[in-house]
């Protein structure tokens, strides 16, 4: 993999240099692995790039690729911006610069666990050639990067964006992570210096770098593999990491638990802490407090990062195999020497994949992007080219790329191009503008559906008298809940959207609607994104209420085709006993179950949360409304999250309008907090003056806001107010952080006595014991409860570890006369269960709340801030990260800011909300229709371990690890169903 951080001026660049051995400069590149045994850090670094030969001043004095890389270089050039051999300025100095310049990019290429391992534990031979095939995979991924990523920009305001002469870099490998694990990584740090075709120097355009990192990622892992795969008798294979999480692309014979005994950062961690516990009752004779605890943990999180200058690279070689031999009793070489157990193979040419298979990965690629984006670029495509083919083994850099270049030229020119219209010379590489005519045709029927009568109504001149405005349901609104609620009642839209900001009342509202309409007009369904806010709305409107995705299963989706099969297994019996007319029970039972999942004429179908959904999801949905001659109201925030999937289309309804529209808040205790979560939610820098005059922001300088700390006090804070009685989330954007959270949650418990510390290994990594919090991430309709049964979001707390691995378990903060407990099998905790104190802010969208405590860092969004701010009723609270993460790949200064409020700034001006494919076409093509999709004729469609399968009924053959699919055309006809029930008015 490879991630990409920012190097900002000052000393971030020193990270790399203090950590190069001393007195090491004399190795080459060209030496031997076995040279930098007996050093004291890590190989000094190495000049890369095109763009050293605009360095110097004649040929005599140059800076040579590979050559070493000098700390006095290293400052002129990321420091001060000036060349290395001269001292001259390059285009404008960092010296003169009052802002926080941009000084480089550090592009860190780490291989896949597997490697690092058969690295650390091969012999000498394999462990050189494992490196040498890394630093190959590296230098052709910075190739592409300088042929085809690095540009910078000229014209006024930088309007054009223009190629350039080449990148200056400076790679250095590092050995091992913060805590001492097998870690084979480079940092290759490009310079923001480049010339342009004219010799002047500017800086790299960073949004291109930015927006190529994932394709270049995904490169890489291509071009290590190819690259092991021929030097080495290896094979790859992906392995599921889960059913939230891509899966990981690794060495075949390095098994799981040798790969998570060299992976110990949060094990490292709790064990330390567990050691200075027990040895503070020791000597004090009580617990440690909370400060105390706190302290502690800051002072051990460091100190058990072992100072990686100080680790000659012989001994951590030791160090690994003695680790690997008390791991499995094996030999290390022996334990390598199972990955080396493949054969050599020939590496294919691009013209080796053929026709057939080279149309089911562009089938592939182009469903990939679709599922996951609106309008997606040339980068995107081109990554999800590079996953697609990751399982072949290709014969050259050359080849690979031929075969990149072709896939994603291919899938562009089956896309519709939505910014055709706009001058060449102004679009940036790799990031013209495609969707599919499938989405614009269903953001069009969404459109239709908004702006089509037909709908039934109350008229407006009646819902005026009286006995309508005196009735219980609408006494009890705000006057804008009140006009919401007449909007819709008397639009007559087929499609209708309610906007109400967080708090607004939009629960309320609903309530008071589906009574009146239910009473009026005819039955009421409510969808909702997740089983447990189906739950939630189902108490609350008092109508039926599903998950959208349960809905889809059972009317479209293998529900529907499964009741059809049966159904027409029932006919067929019927149809052989001489069809005398008697009853199939099972034929009736079908009927009955279908009728549960139709829709009547005059029915209004609620979707709650609706910026949540996918377009093609609200598609659907409509789409069988209109057929049913219901009506449906999507309800929801625009301005909050959106899907995870191709979405945005709820935004595009809310501004194209009309929409009714909720203005009030009544969530919040205090009056200035309601009007700061609306600036909030609008982007206004007013709102972080209005938090931060009210205390809402922890955090400081560098050193008042380190990740360390934010986490502690965050996790401070929400115990306090379980501890004083008031209901309270925590949470965090990312769910690296949400797991950081959930284990020194863990960790606090056992401290405390509250939890046991032996117990059952959860699906993330963590251990769960009795007294632990724990969440659900599944639906299992079969693990029966006393409210029906186990949801996806279900909190509970553990009551007792049973032998095989399952989990007795019961409500969170429930009693036993509550309900019995809940068993949880073995199978569904490894793969489905999870600590449950911390949660993602996506997660928390729609909850209601006392007080939260959120811990935010550069990288979040806009959406994601005013998701957490707008929560909680009496308090939010929010802990600023102003250091960079705390991983072995991210140079500690990489991204430091300069306070908390630099960190909100940028997350104010950071916006995911996704635009629409619609909207994107109107902006380039104002006057012209969008194109309408064409008959659909079956495609192949492949399914390659990341990629997701194809939809309709498959059958499959093995090439090179890839399979090939067939797939229905969307639309296709399903399987039978039975004959739908009309449900009659309640």
């Amino acid at each position: 993999m490879m991630a990409m951080h920012k190097l900002m001026a000052g000393d971030g660049y020193t990270y790399l240099t203090r950590h190069v051995a001393a007195g090491d400069a004399g190795l080459s590149h060209a030496d031997s692995l076995v040279a930098y045994y007996e050093a004291t850090g890590n190989p000094p670094g190495r000049w890369l790039g095109r763009g050293l030969t605009g360095l110097g001043n004649d040929a005599s004095d140059r800076l040579h690729p590979n050559a070493a890389v000098t700390e006095p270089a290293m400052a002129a050039l990321f420091r001060d911006g000036h060349d290395p051999l001269t001292d001259a300025p390059l285009g404008r100095s960092y010296r003169d610069r009052t802002d926080r310049a941009v000084v480089g990019y550090d592009l860190t290429f780490t291989v896949p666990k597997s490697a690092s391992v058969l690295w650390a534990l091969g012999d000498d031979a394999t462990r050189a050639t494992v490196h040498a095939a890394h630093r190959a995979a590296v230098d052709q991924a910075l190739h592409f990067v300088e042929r085809t990523v690095a540009r910078t920009r000229v014209g006024h305001a930088g309007c054009r964006q223009v190629r350039t002469r080449g990148v200056i870099a400076a790679a250095f490998d590092h050995w091992d992570s913060r805590t001492g694990d097998p870690n084979l990584h480079t940092h290759v740090v490009l310079a923001n210096k480049v010339q342009g075709p004219d010799g002047v120097w500017r800086s790299l355009d960073g949004t291109t770098v930015h927006a190529a990192t994932v394709t270049v990622s995904a490169l890489y892992d291509s071009l290590l593999a190819d690259e092991l795969t021929r030097r080495l008798p290896v094979r790859w294979s992906h392995r599921s990491r889960g059913e939230r999480r891509n899966p990981a692309f690794e060495l075949e014979g390095i098994d799981d638990a040798v790969l998570a005994a060299f992976s110990t950062r949060a094990e490292q961690i709790h064990c330390a802490e567990q050691q200075w516990a027990a040895s503070f009752v020791a000597s004090h004779g009580r617990s440690p407090s909370r400060v105390e605890t706190s302290r502690a943990r800051q002072h051990l999180t460091r100190a058990t990062r072992p100072p990686k200058i100080v680790r000659p690279l012989r001994d951590l070689l030791a160090e690994w195999a003695n680790r690997a031999r008390a791991l499995t009793g094996v030999e290390p070489r022996d334990l390598a020497a199972r990955a080396l157990a493949g054969a050599y193979a020939r590496g294919l040419r691009a013209h080796d994949v053929g026709k057939e298979v080279r149309a089911a990965v562009i089938a592939a690629v182009l469903d990939y992007v679709a599922t996951r984006r609106s309008v997606w670029t040339t980068w995107n495509l081109g990554a999800a080219a590079a996953r697609a083919t990751l399982p072949l083994r290709m014969a050259s850099p050359a080849e690979r790329l031929r075969l990149l270049n072709g896939i994603t030229t291919e899938a562009a020119a089956r896309c519709v191009h939505l910014d055709d219209t706009r001058d060449p010379e102004r679009v940036r590489v790799g990031e013209a503008l495609y969707t599919s005519t499938e989405l614009l045709a269903a953001e069009k029927s969404l459109i239709d559906a908004s702006e089509a009568p037909g709908a039934i109504v109350i008229d407006a001149r009646l819902i005026d008298e009286p006995r309508y405005r005196a009735h219980h349901q609408l006494g009890r609104l705000a006057l804008d809940q009140r006009a919401a609620v007449r909007a819709v009642l008397t639009s007559g839209r087929r499609l209708d959207a309610l906007v109400g900001p967080a708090g607004s009342g939009k629960t309320t509202t609903l309530a008071s609607l589906a009574e009146l309409w239910t009473e009026n007009l005819g039955p009421v369904v409510g969808l909702a994104p997740s089983a447990t806010a189906a739950r939630a709305l189902e108490a609350s409107l008092g109508v039926p209420c599903e998950t959208t995705a349960k809905w889809l299963y059972e009317t479209l989706g293998e529900g529907a085709h499964a009741r059809g099969r049966a159904y027409a297994a029932a006919e067929v019996r019927r149809a052989a006993s001489g069809g005398d007319g008697r009853r199939d029970h099972q034929a009736v039972a079908l009927r009955r179950e279908a009728g549960r999942w139709s829709l009547a004429p005059g029915q209004l179908v609620i979707v709650d949360e609706a910026s949540l959904a996918d377009t093609r999801s609200l598609a659907a949905v409509v789409g069988q409304a209109e057929a049913a001659g219901a009506k449906v109201l999507l309800v929801g925030d625009h301005l909050q999250r959106g899907s995870v999937d191709a979405g945005g289309a709820f935004g595009m309804l809310a501004r194209r309008g009309p929409t009714a529209e909720l203005t009030s808040l009544r969530r919040f205790r205090h009056p200035w907090e309601a009007r700061a979560s609306l600036q909030l939610r609008s982007g206004q820098p007013a709102a972080l003056d209005a938090y931060d005059a009210h205390g809402a922001f922890v955090g400081g300088l560098r050193v008042g806001g380190l990740r360390e700390q934010m986490l502690d006090a965050a996790l401070g804070g929400y115990l306090a107010a379980g501890a004083a009685g008031r209901v309270a989330v925590l949470q965090a954007a990312d769910n690296r952080t949400v797991r950081d959270l959930n284990a020194m949650a863990h960790a606090d418990g056992v401290r405390s006595g509250a939890v046991r510390e032996s117990g059952v290994e959860l699906h993330d990594g963590l251990v769960a014991g009795v007294g632990d919090r724990l969440v659900t991430r599944r639906n299992h309709r079969r693990l029966r409860t006393a409210d029906g049964f186990v949801r996806n979001g279900n909190l509970w707390d553990v009551v007792a570890v049973e032998g095989d691995g399952a989990l007795r378990v019961r409500p969170a903060g429930s009693r036993w006369r509550e309900g019995g407990p809940v068993l949880l099998p073995a199978a569904y905790v490894a793969e489905h269960v999870e600590l449950g104190y911390a949660t993602s802010t996506a997660r928390t969208q729609g909850m209601t709340v006392d007080e939260t405590h959120t811990v935010a860092a550069p990288g979040m969004g806009r959406e994601d801030l005013y998701v957490a701010m707008s929560r909680g009723r009496e308090a939010n609270r929010v802990y600023v990260v102003t250091d960079g993460p705390d991983d072995e790949c991210v140079p500690g200064a990489a991204t430091p800011a300069t306070s908390y409020r630099d960190v909100l700034d940028g997350i104010l001006a950071t916006s995911h909300a996704e635009p629409t494919a619609t909207e994107t076409w109107e902006t380039y093509h104002p006057s012209t229709p969008e194109p309408a999709p064409a008959p659909e004729k079956p495609a192949r469609a492949l399914t390659a371990h990341r990629l997701p399968a194809g939809r309709g009924r498959t059958c499959s053959r093995s090439t090179y690890s890839i399979t090939v699919t067939s797939r229905a055309p969307e639309g296709a006809p399903c399987p039978p169903s039975p004959p739908a029930r009309q449900v009659g008015r309640s």
